[in-house]
């Protein structure tokens, strides 16, 4: 009796996204975690970036996830630096787990 062995292949893609940014839409400011200026953007060009609501941007931010500040008599801005590296890897994270 013969027995046939399977072949089994794998085929990962890895895919990327690019966000870009206008700059009339984000404003250069000084974000004390990173200690250097930064580009940051409004809770409006943030909901835009992240397709989240502003009350779950604001649990972000208050979970510590991106820095945010508020500039006296100025509208909440929230540091882009720390939005993308949070968005980054989020989707890592959800790429890995279509892996399992």
């Amino acid at each position: 009796m013969f027995t046939t062995a399977r072949k089994r292949t794998q085929i990962t893609i890895e895919t990327s996204r690019v966000l870009i940014v206008r700059r009339m839409r984000s404003s250069r400011t000084w974000c004390p975690e990173c200690a250097r200026e930064v580009d940051a953007v409004g809770l409006d060009e943030a909901t835009s970036l992240t397709g989240m609501t502003q009350p779950a941007l604001r649990e972000c931010v208050e979970a510590g996830k991106w820095h945010f500040s508020e500039p006296s008599g100025g509208a909440p801005m929230i540091c882009l630096d720390s939005l993308m590296k949070s968005m980054y890897a989020h989707s890592k994270s959800r790429m890995s787990k279509g892996d399992e």
